[in-house]
């Protein structure tokens, strides 16, 4: 066996693993990480900017209604839902949520009222 190959061997063996334990260790996101994007009910203007923008038309948004959805299946999380918001504060805004599984297809379509 090569020399190098067994002091690899041995110093791995004795070294912190480069690997989190999740889900016991969380990941810290960073500050600008764009994650699960929702939705203010209290600012939204039903301007349609947001809907329209969407590269993969996951925003529909009925104004009668008042009723704002988003299909996570689809989002891209490019974050232009929130750059045209023309609000203050967003209502539309990216989150730091990150696990996005689901068994089921319809646990990714959000539906919210105001």
């Amino acid at each position: 066996m090569d020399t190098r190959l067994l002091s690899e061997v041995v110093r791995r063996v004795f070294s912190k693993p480069t690997t989190r334990r999740y889900p016991k260790e969380r990941r810290i996101v960073p500050k600008d990480f764009r994650g699960r994007v929702s939705w203010n009910k209290d600012t939204c203007i039903f301007c349609m900017l947001c809907a329209v923008n969407c590269p993969t038309n996951a925003i529909r948004i009925n104004r009668e209604k008042k009723t704002w959805s988003i299909d996570i299946g689809k989002c891209i999380h490019c974050g232009r839902c929130h750059d045209v918001c023309p609000t203050k504060p967003k209502s539309v805004y990216n989150t730091d949520k990150f696990e996005l599984s689901d068994y089921d297809k319809g646990g990714f379509k959000l539906e919210f009222k105001k």
